[in-house]
């Protein structure tokens, strides 16, 4: 055989394997994704938007703001929102068991007919994040003013999240109204510090629940929502409905050294050694996993522009490709890995003196299949520089108020999250779904050791350009979104609370048949309880001596 005709065959065995590679990456492309079907109609309750918005603007008024100083909270503030909840809805307080937790968190008992079937839980939090009201503070409208103005409602917590508060309480009282009387016990919790971590509301909820021995089958919170553009090259509204959130980790890095004498100074200073540290943390950012994001396009690979969509049917192929381009976006970059972020330094006090001191705060958004140990032990890796401390930013141990692990992934398979699923494609026609990994902290996660089932979904349909108003300026919900999640939320409880066993949430095709009856009956006046003294002293004991990882899972 000839050296011609050795390189021709080579030359065609390589074109058929460049064919068959070809072939098999557009075979793959096709299949990957299929379309998601096409939900039955559903007739929603119809609500006056315009009344909702009116009464989320009375809660707004209430600087309900966290603050991690007990000492600056304004509990008339909290205490005026729970008079407010009671004029409002004087059916849910006369129906419902009412239980105040650390003076300022709600939790609702709502008594369901069969005590054998395991409860649901809504919660939402009543505290919100400051909001500069000078008049160079950039709001179009006061941030507590609460007003009603082109079609919106405005003001500080109209999206994070007094519209949810408000929303769950509209839909229990027209249910209450409507004598509808759920086959399994409904929850509803309020905390007053999810903006701070939830310690004392939600984990203290969490933990009273958990200390009856109640376990729930499912729990739902915010941390989604229908989102307009959510991703680049995909024009259909997605509803994204979170599954799970990052963990969080924050270190502080501390330097010291000799100071002495800016005229005179050493070939590394403190401040020097200390910016290498952080330099060599961003040139190395955490390793990106591409599985979340993967699982995710399993759900939307469908409306993707073919190129993008080849590239996620192909992971095996254009991983390191598809990194690089997820990685230009902050937003998808922090869907693939650890975040690195560092957000306070401080060193020296004038001008022309070293310090002797440098320190520095650096926050991690950990992803799951990362870990609190792994991350600690990364930056070690990554500063290289003993001359560099790092240790947690509060306490002595990694877990408790300087980090926590990611929170367990709830089931995607399990019928409660195809239940919300077909719901939120319901409620808002013409929308995708997927599950969601929540890039921030919501009081979600208080909840595991209590469910394994916790969805996090506000019922809204926003923009981007709404979604930067949470925590930021003009901050506002549209009367429509207003009318919306009351819909939403009273079909949500219909559904879930007259189920009457769990192989009832098998989802089945929705007809007009399938209609849920109001029930006839009202539930039996409950009377309003507080907590004694000596309860609460009693359970506020036990609750501090228990470690916030083992109340967060």
């Amino acid at each position: 055989m000839t050296l011609e005709t050795i390189l021709i065959s080579l030359g065609i065995g390589l074109v058929v394997l460049i064919l068959f590679l070809v072939g098999f990456v557009i075979l793959r492309t096709a299949l990957y994704s299929p379309p998601q079907k096409k939900q039955a109609p559903r007739d929603f309750v119809s609500i006056d938007g315009c009344s909702v918005a009116e009464r989320l603007g009375l809660a707004v008024q209430y600087r309900t703001i966290a603050d991690h100083d007990p000492s600056k909270i304004d509990g008339n503030s909290f205490l005026g929102l729970h008079r407010l909840f009671k004029t409002l809805y004087p059916q849910v307080h006369e129906k419902l068991l009412l239980e105040t937790v650390n003076d300022y968190s709600l939790l609702y008992t709502w008594e369901g007919k069969n005590p054998d079937l395991k409860p649901i839980m809504l919660i939402s939090h009543l505290d919100v994040v400051p909001a500069d009201e000078s008049e160079d503070g950039g709001w179009k409208y006061p941030p507590f003013g609460g007003e009603i103005a082109e079609g919106c409602v405005w003001g500080r917590g109209t999206l994070d999240i007094k519209n949810g508060v408000i929303g769950i309480f509209e839909a229990v009282e027209y249910l209450i109204k409507h004598d509808f009387e759920p086959e399994r016990t409904v929850y509803l919790g309020f905390g007053h510090d999810e903006e701070i971590g939830g310690k004392n509301g939600a984990a203290a909820i969490a933990a009273l629940l958990e200390s009856r021995g109640v376990e729930l089958a499912s729990l739902l919170d915010e941390g989604g929502t229908v989102i307009d553009a959510f991703l680049s090259g995909v024009e259909t509204p997605v509803g994204v409905i979170g599954i799970s959130e990052k963990g969080y980790l924050s270190l502080k890095l501390s330097v010291t050294v000799e100071g002495g004498h800016s005229s005179m100074p050493p070939q590394e200073t403190a401040i020097g050694i200390l910016s290498k540290a952080i330099s060599n943390l961003e040139a190395k950012p955490m390793p990106a996993h591409l599985e979340v994001v993967e699982f995710l396009m399993s759900y939307l690979g469908s409306a993707l522009p073919f190129t993008q969509r080849m590239l996620f049917a192909n992971t095996w192929l254009f991983g390191g490709v598809l990194k690089k381009q997820l990685a230009r976006s902050n937003m998808l970059n922090a869907s693939i890995r650890t975040t690195t972020a560092p957000t306070i330094v401080n060193a020296g006090v004038k001008d022309n003196i070293l310090p002797g001191k440098a320190e520095a705060v650096v926050n991690f958004r950990i992803m799951p299949g990362d870990d609190l140990r792994s991350v600690y032990e990364m930056v070690l890796e990554r500063i290289n520089d003993e001359r560099v401390r790092v240790s947690p930013l509060e306490g002595k141990t990694l877990e408790g108020e300087s980090g926590w692990n990611p929170s367990p992934v709830a089931d995607t398979e399990s019928p409660y999250f195809t239940r919300l699923e077909n719901l939120v494609r319901q409620a808002f026609p013409g929308s995708l779904t997927c599950p969601y990994l929540v890039l921030g902290g919501t009081d979600a996660r208080r909840y595991a050791p209590v469910t394994a089932n916790t969805f996090r979904f506000n019922p809204v349909r926003v923009s981007r350009e709404d979604l930067q108003g949470m925590h930021g300026v003009d901050e506002s919900l549209s009367i429509e979104n207003c009318a919306k999640m009351v819909s939403f939320y009273i079909a949500y409880i219909q559904e879930l609370g007259s189920l009457t066993d769990e192989e009832g949430l098998v989802l089945e095709e929705v007809d007009e048949s399938d209609e849920i009856e109001l029930a006839p009956e009202r539930l039996e006046e409950d009377e309003d309880i507080v907590l004694t003294d000596e309860e609460m002293a009693a359970f506020q004991e036990e609750f501090s001596n228990r470690e916030v990882g083992q109340i967060s899972g």
